[in-house]
């Protein structure tokens, strides 16, 4: 195990570190991967992997023990005499249950539900796990083709919005890539051609750029790279008959969100902007990233730019803020409405693969309140997810200063007000309108 990696950590952590890493080897002694290695390896990877997120230390001993308990018989109470109880809440969410007579997808549904509990409480569990999960990706080509195909498609569906949503980029977009790989092996070396035939042409406009930035932009301290878009996310790109410079996309890195406006006012000035404009600093949409994206022409071709501060990974964010408490803002109040409303696994695996992967659109309140919710979301959905107590009592709303029935969809950036009555209006047929678990819940109570 490289412990170079770990240098950010203290003295006495990267001490614990080697500790946790002889209790693993001596208890997965013997054990053998898929691979034909010792079995140590694939913690050693998981724990690897997350040190080149600056994992915290607590979270590095888990993914070196979070298989353990599930593969060997070294036991819970023994992970937290020897590590502390963090660390064996942590391995605990992470430890399957026992299959017993279960049915694959019934078995599979109970162990997503316990994962996804258990990180309401400690979203370190979840980070493991997707780090577990692309581990086991990068060694999937000795499964049999029976098993990648599934595999790879639940790593699709389900782990990679799981990534993007804990603002694990990177991860997400190695996921993508080899779930693609495995998937369509055809488009997959069909989109990656086209994508490697259109970087020098895009090269060539970046160059032209950052020459012009660099003339005009003074004193301002800005970074300037130019990145494409994910093989996955191109294949879309492509499908939509979309132009090759949509696969690509300038970025400039300031240091405070106040520059990142004066950068756009300067690629303004130099290009022509056209009218694609999304504001990620003043709307917050996501805790780990503040951006503006804008799209100019240079040269008849279209050029996308986003203008950012540096990301915030998840790791700085749970150095400053409870765990819980962060947990529970990045999953919001999704798993624990979705529990409210069944206790059958495979219905929970369901809504919630519905709720938390949907896109999100961003509404607001007459006093601009942000308000955030899954696509296609109603004004029952919102009034919900606003103020329970009014929502039960709502004939009406108005959406942009429009009067609209309540089962009108939301768009993104809408304002909405709802309009009440004093009593109840609730309705069985208010359950074809929403979107969301929480009103499902409320409403379902109501009746």
């Amino acid at each position: 195990m490289n412990f170079d990696q770990a240098l950010y950590l203290q003295e006495d952590e990267i001490e614990s570190l080697e500790r946790a890493l002889l209790f693993a080897k001596d208890a997965h002694k013997g054990q053998k991967r898929a691979t034909g290695e010792p079995y140590i390896i694939h913690p050693i990877a998981v724990c690897e992997i997350l040190m080149n997120y600056q994992a915290d230390h607590t979270t590095l001993i888990a993914a070196l023990l979070h298989d353990v308990v599930e593969d060997t018989s070294v036991t819970l109470p023994e992970i937290g005499d020897s590590f502390g109880s963090e660390v064996a809440l942590i391995v605990e969410g992470l430890t399957k249950e026992k299959k017993g007579n279960l049915h694959k997808e019934e078995y599979s549904a109970i162990n997503v539900k316990k994962l996804l509990s258990a990180s309401v409480k400690d979203i370190r569990i979840l980070i493991i796990k997707l780090a577990d999960r692309l581990h086991n990706m990068r060694t999937l080509e000795v499964k049999k083709i029976e098993k990648k195909v599934p595999y790879a498609n639940e790593t699709l569906l389900f782990f990679s919005p799981l990534a993007e949503r804990l603002g694990l980029y990177q991860m997400q977009e190695e996921l993508e890539e080899l779930s693609f790989k495995y998937l369509n092996p055809p488009k997959f070396h069909e989109v990656q051609k086209l994508v490697i035939n259109y970087t020098k042409t895009f090269i060539a406009i970046f160059d032209t750029c950052s020459d012009r930035i660099i003339r005009s932009k003074g004193n301002l301290d800005i970074k300037m790279a130019w990145e494409r878009e994910p093989i996955y996310k191109a294949a879309s790109i492509i499908q939509e008959k979309k132009p090759l410079a949509e696969l690509f996309m300038i970025k400039l890195t300031t240091k405070e969100s106040i520059h990142c406006y004066t950068a756009l006012g300067i690629v303004h000035q130099l290009f022509q902007p056209l009218e694609h404009f999304e504001d990620n600093i003043a709307i917050e949409k996501s805790m780990f990233s503040k951006h503006l994206t804008t799209k100019v022409l240079i040269n008849e071709i279209e050029v996308k730019f986003i203008i950012q501060t540096e990301q915030t990974s998840i790791f700085q964010l749970l150095k400053n803020d409870p765990i819980p408490m962060l947990s529970s803002k990045i999953l919001k109040d999704t798993i624990q409405s979705v529990q409210s409303v069944t206790t059958n696994p495979i219905e929970f695996h369901d809504l919630i693969s519905f709720e938390l992967f949907q896109k999100e659109l961003t509404v607001f309140t007459p006093k601009m309140d942000i308000i955030t919710l899954p696509e296609k979301s109603t004004v029952i959905d919102f009034a919900f997810h606003l103020n329970p107590h009014l929502a039960r009592k709502m004939s009406a709303s108005r959406i942009n200063g429009l009067k609209k029935p309540i089962y009108t969809v939301l768009h993104d950036m809408d304002i909405v007000e709802l309009v009440t009555t004093k009593q109840t209006t609730v309705q069985a047929s208010w359950l074809n309108h929403i979107q969301t678990a929480k009103a499902l819940k409320e409403i379902k109570e109501i009746l």
